[in-house]
């Protein structure tokens, strides 16, 4: 019986001694090891990920709030704070500034507009109405602005921007062609800065090949340099080598988006290039060009002097 005893004794003592040690066990688990939480305020989101991450820690956004003290991006506050003991492993939840609600307007007067744009955008501010006029500066600089700079103004302000057009060409009144050789009012129209745009041909046996019989803009109209003439020239049936010419309407829209585009549209025909259109357009303004070409024409929309998209007429 004695054996019997000691046997079940040392049974019971075997099996609790596992059971308490794993309970202790558990215990030491469940608890981890302690940590102190760093200081992160003032701290950008890296530096404070790195601190964190060093002891163990998750960083935690737990929220995001204007501050004139502390850098955009920065930590403005934390929970727990500094100098707490945690268990490894804990989060630590910071609010992040969004800097001032204040911004400080850039001086941009005789900068590009491209240069205004990413001024604007650093000081948190949005590019507003934009006007334009001729001047002596280059086009596509600023002339002015406003609110000037150096103000205050609250954060996502719109600043509006007068912009130069490049000095004003020459005008000219439109001389009289009618009478003169295609090539003789191909002459003159340089030399004044101009070019011939479309051209008309139409069956005249009483006139010699290529002579101008009308033109558009009408003799006596104001036109400026760089403007296009438009030309009916005589043909004869069965003779020259004038091409028969077609009549089309290219319609394009330019993309919708935050900023004005330069669009320039040019027609290409065996009989040369020409530009039908070289404008600064608003986002999502329709544009309507006429226009005739001889043979297979090629049409191409540029924006901001890059190859858009292309289109064929035959």
């Amino acid at each position: 019986m004695s054996l019997v005893k000691i046997a079940a004794g040392a049974t019971v003592f075997l099996a609790s001694a596992v059971f308490f040690g794993l309970l202790a066990l558990n215990l030491i688990i469940k608890q981890g090891e302690k940590v102190v939480v760093p200081n992160v305020v003032n701290k950008n989101l890296v530096e404070a990920l790195d601190l964190l991450s060093q002891r163990g820690l998750e960083l935690k956004k737990s929220g995001a709030r204007n501050s004139s003290l502390i850098p955009e991006n920065y930590v403005v506050s934390q929970d727990p704070l500094p100098g707490s003991v945690v268990k490894e492993g804990a989060p630590v939840g910071v609010v992040i500034s969004l800097g001032s609600k204040i911004s400080l307007v850039p001086e941009m007067t005789g900068g590009s507009f491209r240069e205004a744009r990413v001024e604007l955008t650093g000081a948190g501010l949005k590019v507003g109405r934009l006007s334009r006029i001729h001047n002596a500066k280059a086009e596509g600089v600023v002339l002015a602005q406003w609110p000037a700079a150096k103000q205050q103004v609250v954060r996502d302000t719109s600043v509006d921007l007068l912009l130069s057009l490049g000095p004003a060409s020459a005008k000219y009144r439109m001389p009289d062609f009618a009478g003169y050789s295609l090539e003789q009012v191909s002459r003159m129209l340089g030399v004044m800065g101009m070019h011939v745009g479309d051209i008309v041909t139409k069956i005249d046996l009483s006139r010699q090949q290529e002579t101008v019989l009308d033109q558009a803009p009408r003799p006596g109209s104001l036109v400026h340099q760089g403007d296009s003439l438009t030309l009916v020239v005589s043909s004869l049936r069965g003779e020259g080598s004038s091409l028969e010419h077609e009549h089309a309407v290219f319609i394009y829209q330019v993309p919708y988006g935050f900023w004005s585009r330069l669009v320039r549209i040019e027609v290409s025909d065996p009989e040369g290039t020409r530009v039908v259109h070289n404008e600064i357009d608003e986002p999502g303004a329709g544009i309507r060009i006429a226009f005739g070409y001889s043979g297979q024409c090629t049409v191409k929309v540029y924006l901001d002097d890059v190859l858009e998209t292309e289109r064929t007429m035959r």
